[in-house]
């Protein structure tokens, strides 16, 4: 052990934090910690362990008893399973049955379920109404941030607030059932501790006897009540040592509280602070770059990780020019290090959001480089994505019976046997300027009033040599509302569908598009892993693993950090530290991608500065390109003429009309004389098309 780490292992009493920078070894001081506290003497049944994973907590124990077999007798856990065990000893004292049972996710929602029932709350044909794993997410996001429900819901799923009383009635009831038959769900276990501890002192003073030591792992990843049960068991002592770092706390939206760890010293009087800065990751130039990164925090604990490694490389920053060129340099990059030897293994690629890497998916496929992801789903793989691709499949290939499928049943009442019907009359389709008057002629064209709108669509997707970005833009105005009426989650899919049009602005056909985009390779056997593949990995997922070759990708403003977070300082924090979470992750290279555009449904083009957390880091530490040509962004062009199909204005800029799926909104303007565009309350500012909206007056 180094002197810093010596330093932490062998304190005597009192509280401590250790701050373990990136790649320190922290759970190396924990473990010696352990078999230290033993070797002077104290009862191995008085020390507890409380980390986040029972997987950490077995590894540690583990290694104590390596170190000493006395070890043996160390209590460890999860914050939840010392919960499990104190209220299942002193549960009755706040009169919770000795036998209650505990319930997984699954449980919840099928208590959900029944209440929602019972209740009457779900009206017949409602398909908006939030599933019951949203309304169990939504309980436990509001307990775990300790919000009310209704603030809850208006942070993090606005759409849904038309819900909420009914919701609230749906907690309430919820609450209610787990009360009268003794079920404790994963967020009872914590409270009901508290309460327990709160109400209790003889409990507080029991436990604080048994457990005279108190080790705890992660500390920057408590949410409130677990720094809140930290404090109740150490009423009778102060023996306690936190071990985290607070430039890794990345987990606000699970509830994570990095004031917690901030606040540590002023919570336990006479604090040591004692910091971990030998890093046995990185060489020197990664870490030069991430302490740079990281200084520049609103808030935190100073630190500057060194490594008595020699030599490493400068991280570089590259600035393609779009997506398509980042992937295409990623690639390059990847092959360069596969041709000197490098394993695929020991190469990964993180970004900020699942969707960051849809792009490069496509590419490594491409190049039949099999890679796993953590973080986020393949995105072809996605229900609404396969609901747009849909309609442009079949124009690709009349015969695709099963695109046709899954497209005609997203319309209202059609199911798999009309469905079927429909498609035996289109059956002797042979090009795609059929489509329209086919769809317009059938017989169910009446009854099913959503071929209408289907056939306008197809009839405007007919024209020849149209390019993919502006078949797939009318394909996104179309499918806007279904996605609406289909998923009560659909903000979130929204986000993920308008990383198509920039993927479709790559291609110069549509068989080139979907060929890129689409197409596979044969697929393994389900299951199967590839046995030396490349990484792929969020920032959030790659926390606690490492790789020697390392590239960051969409470092550039509004992506990392996120739109979403820009106008929120504490957001903007949180995004510094993913930021510095993603770059530690490297120990021999770093290479960092920027790119300078990025394409916008509507407006087309738009320039991207490159992200803050990189942009003035002195030269010394960060490989930046030589300045070269500028390439000029071009002004969105206006949309294309539709001829004929081009109608005049009906709406005056400011009346309120109505939308079956937005319902009211207030008329801002019009694109060209076939789009609108449209403000609808809490769904924001929508552009239509005019001849598929159909909007009333109101």
């Amino acid at each position: 052990m180094n002197e810093a780490q010596t330093y932490a292992v062998t304190q005597g009493k009192g509280p401590m934090l250790v701050i373990a920078g990136a790649g320190t070894g922290k759970t190396r001081t924990l473990v010696h910690r352990v078999a230290h506290l033993v070797e002077q003497g104290v009862d191995a049944n008085s020390i507890l362990l409380l980390t986040f994973t029972r997987a950490a907590a077995s590894e540690m124990l583990t290694r104590a008893r390596e170190l000493n077999p006395a070890c043996a007798d160390v209590q460890g856990g999860t914050f939840h399973s010392v919960a499990h065990r104190l209220l299942r000893t002193y549960g009755e004292s706040i009169e919770l049955p000795r036998s209650f049972t505990i319930i997984d996710p699954a449980d919840v929602q099928q208590i959900i379920k029944g209440v929602v029932a019972e209740l009457g709350v779900k009206q017949k044909g409602d398909r908006k109404f939030p599933r019951n794993r949203t309304i169990a997410d939504l309980i436990s996001k509001s307990r775990n941030l300790e919000l009310s429900l209704e603030e809850t819901v208006f942070r993090h799923a606005e759409q849904l607030a038309g819900y909420l009383d009914r919701l609230e009635r749906v907690a309430k009831a919820f609450t209610q059932a787990k009360r009268d038959q003794a079920l404790v769900d994963y967020d009872d276990l914590l409270f009901l501790t508290e309460e327990l501890l709160k109400t209790q002192p003889h409990v507080r003073k029991e436990l604080g006897h048994r457990w005279r030591y108190i080790l705890v792992d992660e500390y920057q990843d408590t949410n409130a009540v677990q720094a809140r049960l930290l404090e109740w068991l150490t009423t009778e002592h102060q023996n306690v040592m936190v071990v985290g770092d607070d430039a890794q706390s990345i987990y606000a939206f699970r509830g994570a509280r990095v004031e917690n760890i901030l606040e540590f010293p002023k919570r336990f009087i006479n604090t040591k602070v004692v910091k971990l800065e030998r890093n046995y990751r990185s060489t020197q130039p990664i870490l030069d770059l991430t302490n740079e990164v990281i200084s520049r925090a609103e808030e935190g604990f100073a630190k500057n990780l060194y490594t008595e490694k020699t030599g490493g490389v400068r991280p570089e920053l590259l600035r393609p020019r779009e997506q398509k060129a980042q992937s295409r340099q990623v690639m390059e990059r990847i092959r360069e290090l596969l041709d000197q030897g490098v394993r695929p293994k020991e190469i990964a690629v993180i970004f900020r959001a699942g969707r960051d890497s849809f792009d490069l998916e496509s590419a490594l496929r491409a190049e039949r480089l099999p890679f796993v992801k953590y973080g986020g789903i393949n995105f072809v793989a996605l229900s609404h994505v396969k609901d747009v691709m849909a309609h442009l499949r079949v124009l690709a290939n009349p015969l695709d019976f099963l695109s046709w499928q899954r497209l005609l049943m997203l319309l209202p009442k059609v199911g798999p046997k009309t469905a079927q019907q429909i498609i035996a009359y289109l059956v002797d389709l042979n090009s795609p300027e059929e489509y329209g008057p086919k769809l317009a002629s059938l017989p169910q064209a009446t009854k099913y009033p959503g071929l209408k709108n289907l056939s306008e669509l197809f009839v405007s997707l007919a024209r020849p040599n149209a390019e993919p970005i502006r078949l797939m833009e009318e394909v996104l105005e179309y499918y806007e509302p279904i996605c609406v009426d289909a998923y009560e989650d659909y903000p979130r899919r929204l986000k993920d569908l308008k990383e198509l049009p920039g993927l479709a602005s790559q291609s110069s056909t549509l068989w080139e598009f979907l060929a890129d985009t689409v197409l596979d390779p044969p697929a393994g056997e389900p299951g199967e892993v590839p046995a030396d593949p490349l990484t792929l990995s969020t920032a959030h997922s790659a926390k606690g693993k490492e790789w020697p070759h390392l590239f960051v990708i969409w470092a550039s403003e509004g992506r990392f950090p996120a739109f979403a977070a820009m106008d929120d300082p504490q957001a903007v924090e949180e995004e510094r530290r993913l930021m510095y979470v993603a770059c530690t992750r490297a120990a021999k290279s770093l290479t960092i991608f920027s790119p300078q555009e990025q394409y916008f449904e509507g407006t087309g083009f738009r320039r991207l500065d490159v992200s803050r957390f990189l942009d003035d880091l002195p030269p010394e530490m960060l490989k930046k390109p030589q300045k070269g040509p500028i390439f000029p962004v071009p002004e969105p062009s206006s949309p294309e003429s539709r001829g004929s199909m081009s109608q005049a204005r009906p709406y005056k800029v400011g009346a309120k009309v109505s939308h079956q799926a937005f319902g009211q909104g207030k008329v801002m303007g019009y694109k060209g004389n076939d789009k609108i565009l449209v403000h609808f309350g809490s769904h924001g500012l929508k552009t239509l098309m005019l001849r598929l909206a159909n909007l009333s007056s109101v």
